[in-house]
């Protein structure tokens, strides 16, 4: 398994592209990659989407024309577009995406590819779409916007919400590998054995809520 990060567009969101056995999963495509992945020699393509806000989502339409398929959560597309139009409305530069998931992800649907099987895991809070994507073998999350090295994602933004943030914390706690690696939607790689020992929210998701 080869796992390459891409920092893309102008909030840096981390692209993830994961080759095993000639096939790719393309994980939040910040921007259109196609020529990189053309590099990889990638034989299977598919898009997969922790949440739609416009950081995540600006490569879905380029990737899904040149024959990849999109694998997201059912509120992806109507997240997408709203987070598009916001966007724009804070002088963004914003590409709304116009292409609809091939296999919706819900809680615990499997998303099988090159001999890896990452299970949807519904965390809503920082998007009401949000899922983490975890394969338990190798013990490997990409987590989005859930869980940064020593920090969460933010919970102000419209159509988040403080109580489902702290709830999908506690319930990727009970889920995941303390030894997995975790793969953020931006800064740092990092493990979840380090966020349970350090990261705040972790610690006490109570902190979550507004006081």
């Amino acid at each position: 398994m080869i796992i390459k990060r891409l920092v893309l567009g102008p909030l840096q969101v981390n692209t993830y592209i994961i080759k095993s056995r000639g096939e790719c999963l393309v994980v939040d495509p910040g921007e259109c990659i196609g020529e990189e992945i053309s590099r990889l020699g990638c034989r299977r393509i598919i898009v997969a989407v922790t949440h739609g806000h416009f950081d995540h989502t600006q490569g879905v339409d380029c990737l899904k024309d040149d024959g990849a398929t999109l694998a997201a959560h059912p509120l992806e597309p109507q997240v997408a577009r709203e987070s598009a139009s916001l966007a724009r409305a804070w002088g963004l530069k914003a590409h709304t995406q116009e292409a609809e998931p091939d296999l919706e992800l819900g809680e615990g649907d499997t998303l099988e590819i090159g001999g890896l099987a990452f299970r949807a895991i519904h965390t809503p809070g920082h998007s009401p779409d949000h899922i983490i994507l975890y394969n338990e073998d190798p013990p490997l999350a990409l987590v989005g916007d859930l869980i940064f090295m020593g920090s969460i994602g933010r919970v102000d933004l419209p159509g988040s919400n403080p109580r489902d943030m702290k709830a999908s914390i506690e319930k990727a706690k009970s889920v995941i590998s303390p030894q997995a690696r975790l793969l953020p939607g931006h800064g740092p790689e990092t493990s979840m054995e380090g966020e349970l020992e350090r990261n705040p929210f972790l610690r006490n998701p109570s902190l979550i809520l507004p006081p």
